[in-house]
C-alpha cells in the first residue's frame, strides 16, 4: 500500500505555495454554493487526505505544515500553521490539507439500479441535516458494502468538511447520488426491490421478507434525526421497520439504527439467517 502511495504522489506535480488570493479562494470552500460552483472540495488530515490519492479523484492542490506528519512523497506544498488555519474548516487544524475535484456520478434510475446481476444494497436518506450523522452514515454504508445513496435535496451536501470528516475516506468509494425523490420510488415499482424505512411503528426488522442469497434488492430508506420519514416516502416504502428493543431508551441515533438494519441484510446475503 505504501508503494502504491509514493507511485500516486509522485505522479502530482510539485504544488506551488499558496498565494494570498489562493488561500481565500480554498477558504470559500467552506460555501455550498461555491463547492458546486467550481466542482471541489477540500479534504484535511492524513487519513483522508491519502484515501482521496488513492481514489484517482482529481487532485488539485496539497498543503501541508512543517510537523504535520505529511509524507514527503506526497510532495505537497509548505504552509504556515498560520496559513493552514486560514485554508481549514476546523478550530484545530490537522494539517493537511487537499483540494479535491468532485467526481461525476450520474444517478441511475431506480429501475437500471435494480436490473444489477446478485444482491445490492441501497440507501434512501429522506432529509438527515448533521453533517456528522450523513458522514458516519457513509462510513457505515461502505463497511456494509453499499453501492449507492440516494440523497433527497435537502439533505447536508456530502462534501461538507464534517461530512468529509466524519466519513473516513468512505466517501470516496460509496456512490452519492443528490435527486429529488418523488420519482425514484416509482422507478423501482414491478422491480422486486424491497424499499423498507425505518420507523418507530415499523414491523419487527428481524421478521422482515427475504430469504438467505435472495437476489432481491434492499433499499433502507432513512429519515431526519428529528422528524423521521417525511409523509410521501414513508408512504411509497414497500414497507416500514424498526428494531426492537428491551430497554428504556426512546430512540436510537438515526445512523446506529440503519447500522443494525444493513448488519441483519448483510448476515441474510451471507446465509447466516434462516
Amino acid at each position: 500500500k505504501k508503494k502504491m502511495m509514493a507511485h500516486l504522489a509522485r505522479q502530482l506535480p510539485t504544488p506551488a505555495m499558496p498565494t494570498r488570493n489562493e488561500i481565500m479562494a480554498i477558504r470559500g470552500l467552506r460555501e455550498k454554493s461555491v463547492r458546486h460552483t467550481e466542482r471541489k472540495f477540500v479534504v484535511e488530515g492524513h487519513k483522508c487526505t491519502a484515501e482521496a490519492l488513492q481514489s484517482g479523484w482529481p487532485i488539485l492542490g496539497l498543503y501541508s505544515t512543517a510537523h504535520s506528519g505529511c509524507p514527503e512523497s506526497w510532495q505537497a506544498a509548505p504552509v504556515s500553521s498560520k496559513e493552514m488555519e486560514r485554508m481549514s474548516a476546523f478550530k484545530s487544524p490537522p494539517g493537511i490539507l487537499a483540494v479535491v475535484g468532485m467526481p461525476d456520478h450520474e444517478s441511475p434510475t431506480g429501475s437500471e439500479w435494480a436490473a444489477q446481476e446478485g444482491t445490492a444494497f441501497g440507501m434512501v436518506v429522506d432529509g438527515l441535516s448533521d453533517p456528522g450523522n450523513l458522514g458516519t452514515l457513509i462510513r457505515t454504508a461502505d463497511w456494509f458494502g453499499v453501492e449507492g445513496m440516494w440523497l433527497s435535496p435537502d439533505v447536508v451536501d456530502p462534501f461538507n468538511p464534517k461530512v468529509v470528516q466524519a466519513s473516513m475516506g468512505a466517501i470516496f468509494r460509496v456512490k452519492l447520488w443528490q435527486r429529488e425523490l418523488d420519482g425514484l420510488f416509482g422507478e423501482w415499482a414491478g422491480t422486486g426491490v424491497q424499499t423498507m424505512g425505518l420507523a418507530m411503528d415499523g414491523e419487527d426488522v428481524y421478521a422482515m421478507p427475504g430469504v438467505p442469497g435472495d437476489p432481491a434488492k434492499w433499499v433502507a430508506v432513512l429519515g431526519s434525526e428529528s422528524h423521521g420519514l417525511t409523509e410521501v416516502v414513508a408512504a411509497a416504502c414497500t414497507m416500514q421497520v424498526h428494531i426492537p428493543g428491551a430497554g428504556k431508551t426512546e430512540s436510537l441515533n438515526a445512523t446506529m439504527a440503519a447500522g443494525m438494519v444493513l448488519g441483519e441484510w448483510f448476515a441474510r446475503a451471507r446465509g447466516e439467517r434462516g
